[in-house]
């Protein structure tokens, strides 16, 4: 009896912590979204209605590990990655259908903030 306490005790803790640490990685993407969001709306001067999608990501190996892609309505077709940590901008770009565009002729593309 007393080694399956100690089974649900230990099970139990694991649980907690596993849990707990997919709270906190939720929590901060949803954090770091909303950073990004209150970025491009105050600092950068877009419109809410300017955005199509904007998805906070973690990576596990990657540096940084939290970024947020966004989407603009008058480029669905690029995506934009902001650091959403105290080095608030963009650090990179991709297009969806892989297609090469050159920076120039982006029209959210913003080189002050973009190491590119």
């Amino acid at each position: 009896m007393i080694s399956i306490k100690k089974f649900l005790i230990t099970l139990s803790i694991i649980l907690i912590l596993i849990s707990s640490i997919f709270l906190y990685i939720q929590l901060k993407k949803q954090l770091s979204a909303n950073t990004v969001m209150d970025y491009l709306i105050e600092e950068k001067g877009y419109e809410e209605s300017e955005i199509i999608t904007l998805e906070s990501k973690w990576n596990f190996f990657g540096i940084p590990k939290y970024h947020v892609e966004v989407t603009f309505k008058n480029e669905p077709n690029v995506v934009y990655l902001y650091f959403a940590n105290d080095l608030k901008g963009q650090f990179e770009y991709y297009v969806i259908d892989g297609e090469t565009i050159p920076p120039e002729d982006l029209k959210n593309y913003d080189p002050t903030t973009n190491a590119n």
